[in-house]
Formats: structure tokens, sequence, C-alpha cells
């Protein structure tokens, strides 16, 4: 009896790694790709305009209101409506108003808050867009991985149907020959789908870098599992201290602080007027002359101030209860961001530590029963199929485990220090020792 060769066997029980799907080229630099579509983004582009142009209006609400020309002309004769000089009175003049003291600073200081607000947003955006690019660049990984996973196992397919027509030709059984021809044509279908997979996920890529959706790009290196070096505390306290939103809601906090600081001079003060006026020599004054105007509003009696005060004091009111909820809700994320790391880490863990061993060895035993003779060749079809499913469960879990890290990332508003998982298994196992 022929037996099956040792590269069988090996082709079989491969892991899947970076190194053997990489194909020569440079690799794709997932930092790279990130500043790329920062750079490129007109969604970050017009969220720093927004930013500058709300700076720009605080300096605007600074400034008084523009002065007013007037002119007036009394007692025309309606019999000679042209006669503007026998009219009892002609006057031009320059008005000024000015808002209630102290009202103008507050407005420029809480648009000074609103132009931190979008700056906070740039942030955010740009954090969005991070994270968005990460998460393509893992699902690109995982396509690839999965491609190269069934690849490999079609070849292997293919040894097999190989081996079963030799077989059948020196008298084996028609149903291995039939069962290796089905096997195959699964395993062309699954490479199939995983290479359209790959490309969906390069033209991901191409379409947030802004380009071509068509232009080639190098294969993607998969980096070896990694998990948080920081705890929960320490992920927590980076969190709120590095957030964007956290920021954001605290200036627009201080904005609505100003706003009603404004409000409340506007009912606690008055705004006046002034007007410097010249008088034409005409009608019964033939000479000329001058006059000054002013005028005082009267917030105490009526008008919307008091109103205005009480909506702003609502807001700000509203603002302070924002600034807690964000904070909550950035703890919460940050807790759940970190423990689902671990979580897919311990997945990641497990599926190569221990099930893909076992699943090896039962396709090894039942490789060995098959070249003796004691095993048919759908057992060991079976076991070849459930190496696959194990070490397509393992591309899945590195996958869950990269978008943990990119979603952590994102939960603490900046990178998280990493430690390989690897590392942390050989501690494990000197702790042990």
């Amino acid at each position: 009896m022929k037996k099956l060769p040792v590269s069988l066997l090996a082709s079989a029980t491969l892991l899947v790694t970076a190194s053997s799907l990489a194909e020569p080229g440079p690799p794709t630099d997932r930092a790279e790709l990130v500043r790329l579509a920062l750079e490129r983004s007109p969604a970050l582009e017009a969220a720093r305009e927004r930013a500058e142009a709300t700076s720009t209006s605080a300096g605007a609400e600074a400034r008084l209101p523009a002065p007013e020309a007037m002119v007036s002309i009394w007692q025309v004769p309606l019999s000679r409506p042209w006669a503007v000089n026998d009219s009892g009175m002609v006057m031009v003049g320059v008005q000024q108003s000015f808002p209630a003291p102290g009202s103008l600073g507050a407005r420029r200081d809480a648009r000074e808050k609103e132009a931190d607000v979008e700056r906070a947003m740039v942030a955010m955006r740009a954090r969005d867009i991070t994270r968005e690019v990460e998460h393509a660049h893992a699902d690109w990984i995982e396509s690839t991985l999965r491609h190269g996973v069934h690849t490999r196992h079609r070849e292997l397919a293919d040894r097999v149907l190989r081996l079963a027509r030799a077989r059948h030709a020196a008298g084996g059984s028609l149903t291995d020959l039939t069962e290796a021809d089905v096997e195959v044509t699964r395993a062309g279908a699954d490479v199939a789908t995983d290479g359209s997979r790959v490309v969906a996920a390069q033209v991901r890529i191409n379409a947030l870098l802004a380009r071509d959706p068509a232009t080639p790009l190098p294969p993607p290196v998969a980096p070896p599992p990694e998990v948080p070096a920081w705890s929960a505390e320490e992920i927590v306290t980076h969190a709120l201290a590095s957030r964007p939103e956290l920021r954001a809601a605290a200036a627009g906090e201080t904005a609505r602080a100003h706003e009603l600081r404004a409000s409340d001079r506007e009912t606690t003060w008055p705004s006046f007027s002034v007007a410097a006026l010249y008088f034409a020599p005409v009608g019964p004054a033939p000479m000329h002359g001058y006059g000054v105007n002013g005028s005082v509003s009267l917030p105490w009696l009526w008008g919307p101030a008091a109103a205005r005060r009480s909506a702003d004091e609502t807001r700000h009111a509203a603002a302070r209860t924002e600034v807690l909820g964000v904070r909550n809700a950035i703890r919460a994320e940050a807790i759940t961001a970190s423990a689902t790391a671990h979580a897919a880490a311990a997945r990641v863990d497990a599926l190569e530590q221990r099930t893909l061993p076992a699943s090896r060895r039962a396709l090894e035993a039942l490789l060995s029963g098959y070249e003796s003779g004691h095993t048919d060749l759908a057992r060991v079809l079976v076991a070849r199929r459930a190496v696959v499913d194990v070490e397509m469960d393992l591309v899945g879990a590195r996958a869950a485990l990269d978008h943990a890290m990119t979603d952590l990332d994102a939960a603490v508003g900046a990178r998280v220090p990493r430690r390989p998982l690897a590392a942390i298994r050989e501690e494990g196992a000197s702790d042990v020792q």
C-alpha cells in the first residue's frame, strides 16, 4: 500500500501565520493608511474650517453694534413738497448703541468656548476616521488569512483526490474518489468566495483613502496577537483625560455659563445709545446748530431679557448634566472595551494552545490509520474539515481581537500600549514553574 506523502500531513496542519501568507513586496503599514486617510478626508477638513469660523466669530461678538446714520426732515409744506428749505427742521446725525456693560465680553467668551467645542469635534472626527480605517484594515487581514487557509487546504484536497484516483485505479473504493472530488469542489468555492472578500476589503480601504477603488495594494502583514498593557483602572483614567467628547462637553458647559453671564448682565444693567446731531439752517431756525440725543433701556420693567436669562440658566444646567453623562458613558465604554479585548485574547489563546493542537493530533492519527488501511477516507476528510474550521475560527478570533483593540483605542481616545500575547504566556509558564 502506498503511503501518503509527508507534505500532505504538513499542509493539513499548518497554522495560519502572517509569514505564510505574505507575498513579495512591501508590507502595508496600518499607521500609514490612517495618516493618508486623515490627510485626504474632506469631512475632517470641513470640521477644521468650522472650528476656524467659530473662532473668528468670537472676535465679532466683542465689537459694538455698527453705528447708525440718521436723517430727519420735518414739516415740509404739502403744497410744495420740494421746498426743503422751508421745512421746520433738517437734521442729520450719527447714533451709537451700547449693550449692557459686560455682555459683549461674555458673549465673546461663549463663542471662544464654542470654538473649543468645534476643535474637539475635529479630534472626534479624526478618531472616527482612524477607527474606520483600522477596522477596514483588520477586515482586510482577516479576508486575506481566510483566503490563504482555503488555498492551502484546496491543495491538500487536490492531493487527496490524486491519491484516491490512484487507489481506485488499483481497485480501491469508488466512494473515496467521489468524496474526494466533492471536497476539491467545495474547497475551490471557498477560495473563490474568500478571494472576492479580499477584493471588497481592498476597495473599501481605497475608498477611505479617497482614491481609485482599483488601486493595487501590497499584501497586508498580520501583527502578532496583542493585549492591553494597561489595567482597567489605567484605561478609564486615560480615557477621561483623552476623550474629545469630554473636552467638548466641558467647553460647551463653559460656553453656556458665559451665555448666562451675558443674559444676566442684560437683565441687570440697561443698554443705552447716544447720538450726535447736526441741524441745517432752514425754516424758523435759520442757523447752523447741533444737538445730542440719548436713550436708556429699562430691562427691570418688562421685555424679553428675564425670559432669556431663565432659558440660559436652564441650558447651563443641562450642559452641566451632559458633562456628567458623557463622563459616565466614557467610563462604561472604556471598561467594556477593555473586557472585550481581554475576552478576545483568551479565545485566541485557547484556540492556539489547545483546540488547534488537538485537531491536528486527530487528523494525524486518522491519516496514519488511512495509510495502514484501518480508516476510511470519509473520516480523514471530516478531520481535515475540522482542522480547517479551527484554523478559520482562529483567524476570526484574531480578527475579533484586532477589532477589539481598535475599539479600545477609540474608547480611550489614544492608542493603548500593547503587550504580545506570547509574552504573557511565557510569564504564565514561568510562574507555574
